[in-house]
């Protein structure tokens, strides 16, 4: 009994140190996910791999990648690893790919997904509809080749911030971020555009295209953490977007 009381302590120190050593390992592992996704995508924002990132992407404040895509309205819905949706990305045009969870953050991407320089309100229309089912939607496009490039951030439906340049600014509302001055983007006003084509205007336009993935991995997820090995095998979902949703 003597024995017991004097080891009591030390055998009670020890069990506390080891659950303590056990939630940190833990913690660290969930955190691996976040270092991939800033540091890939600071190695990476300059490098040719930028040009093989989805031109178009939302990120969804979800763990559920079953729930994001039946809130879509997603039919013909079926699993399927990261890895063959991001090889076959242009297989199907009439598919969209609903990745698994990345620190809270579902990615979806596919070419059903509107782009700016079609029609913009179009795109806000769509971008309200999905906030409306699916809570917090960010959007992000970026088109290398014609300079195109978008933002936005919807929560229960409201806009909270959205800018789009597509040859001239279509969409600019709320106040720019925290995230958008630390990443150097640059927003034109309406009607403020300067000369079309020139040699600024496009430096300009192709340094925020280049650094779209940073801002996307400050305010959520940069898509490029799904090439990690940890990801790849990792299954999402595939399904394709019912016309009335588009």
């Amino acid at each position: 009994m003597t024995m017991l009381l004097i080891l009591g302590p030390f055998v009670f120190v020890w069990a506390v140190a080891g659950l303590f050593y056990a939630l940190g390992r833990r913690r660290s592992r969930q955190l691996r996910l976040d270092e991939i996704t800033f540091a890939r995508s600071v190695r990476q924002r300059w490098s040719p791999s930028i040009f093989s990132r989805p031109r178009t992407w939302l990120a969804v404040r979800s763990r559920n990648p079953e729930d994001v895509a039946r809130s879509m309205g997603l039919g013909e819905l079926h699993p399927c690893a990261c890895a063959e949706a991001m090889a076959d990305a242009d297989a199907d045009a009439e598919r969209l790919f609903v990745s698994p969870s990345v620190n809270g953050w579902v990615v979806v991407t596919g070419r059903q997904l509107p782009g700016p320089g079609e029609d913009i309100d179009a795109c806000y229309r769509f971008l309200a509809n999905m906030s409306e089912r699916l809570g917090h939607v960010q959007y992000f496009h970026g088109n290398p080749a014609l300079g195109h490039h978008a933002w936005a951030k919807l929560i229960d439906r409201q806009v909270t911030r959205a800018y789009a340049w597509t040859g001239e600014t279509t969409w600019s509302q709320g106040k720019p971020t925290l995230a958008e001055e630390k990443t150097g983007m640059r927003c034109f006003d309406y009607l403020e555009d300067g000369e079309d084509g020139s040699y600024q205007q496009w430096e300009t336009v192709g340094a925020n295209v280049d650094r779209l993935p940073m801002l996307a991995s400050i305010w959520s997820v940069d898509p490029v953490v799904l090439e990690d090995p940890a990801m790849r095998m990792k299954p999402g979902w595939v399904g394709r977007l019912a016309k009335c949703h588009r």
